[in-house]
């Protein structure tokens, strides 16, 4: 029976990657702080290395069902994975939780799109001789329409930066879901079940999850990667030293010296040797370099 075949190959991947990254989780809650910085930056390094060993070993077993769906994996782990830029504010204001807000958004509302969209390419092109290389295919396609969600890799808040990579994580849960939903049977109504059931409550669950968490100023996430959220009622505190130089600048040029100035002494106050010589210069042209 190939479509209960595939069914007990995609859950046990699933599984797999959930109990991996939860081990993970824990055992770095546990030990983080027991730590020096300098061994707990080699324990990252080799927890790192340990990780990838296990998501090329889940890799390998998908690719057995598809080749296709063994690199999808490899991309979206390595997209999860990555650490932003250092400098980056991990200050949270209602900027931020608005920005992170707008991914479970577009999650939601992104499936009136999606899935008549994957309804229409399963329909014109699905057949029963059809390979599970070609089912993911069909899944992954309609992802395309998520590609804007990829600039909040740019952010320069963090919170943001890892909202956006959970964000990813659940859409290509979403595609897993339907890609398996697909090889349950001969005929795409087969797996409907399915795809209603999990994809349906991967769409409804994981927007909410989303979105409480943001709105409570927490991610899950950060915390699985030791990272500490501040959070910030004033939006002052919540940019990065070279944002304030930014935005010191734009007020600048719009004769707003007031809020010109805010940003500026900001960025001397937080900033580096290079970033306190630019605020000194728009202090100097606002006429308030004596003020500080």
């Amino acid at each position: 029976m190939p479509g209960m075949s595939a069914l007990l190959c995609l859950g046990l991947i699933f599984v797999l990657a959930i109990v991996v990254i939860t081990i993970f989780a824990l055992a770095s809650n546990r030990r983080k702080d027991s730590q020096s910085p300098k061994d707990r930056s080699a324990r990252q390094t080799n927890k790192g290395s340990r990780s990838w060993i296990a998501y090329l070993v889940i890799a390998i077993i998908l690719s057995f069902w598809s080749g296709l769906a063994a690199v999808f994996f490899l991309m979206v782990m390595w997209v999860i994975l990555q650490n932003p830029k250092g400098g980056l504010s991990s200050a949270v204001s209602k900027t931020e939780q608005s920005t992170a807000r707008r991914v479970y958004t577009w999650l939601f509302f992104s499936s009136f799109i999606t899935v008549p969209v994957f309804i229409i390419i399963v329909a014109s092109s699905y057949s029963r001789d059809s390979t599970n290389h070609e089912h993911v295919l069909h899944a992954l396609t309609p992802l395309i329409f998520h590609a804007p969600l990829l600039l909040g890799l740019t952010s320069r808040s963090r919170f943001v930066y890892r909202h956006t990579q959970m964000g990813l994580m659940l859409i290509s849960l979403r595609a897993g879901m339907a890609a398996l939903a697909l090889s349950m049977g001969d005929y795409p109504e087969d797996g409907i079940w399915l795809f209603l059931l999990g994809n349906g409550s991967l769409w409804l669950f994981g927007s909410i999850w989303g979105w409480v968490q943001v709105s409570r100023g927490d991610c899950w996430w950060m915390k699985v990667k030791s990272e500490h959220i501040h959070i910030s009622s004033d939006e002052i505190e919540s940019l990065a030293p070279q944002k304030h130089i930014e935005r010191s600048r734009e007020f600048v040029n719009r004769y707003d010296a007031n809020n010109a100035k805010k940003h500026a002494l900001a960025a001397f106050r937080r900033g580096d040797v290079d970033v306190k010589r630019e605020a000194v210069k728009i202090l100097e042209v606002l006429d308030e370099v004596e003020s500080f």
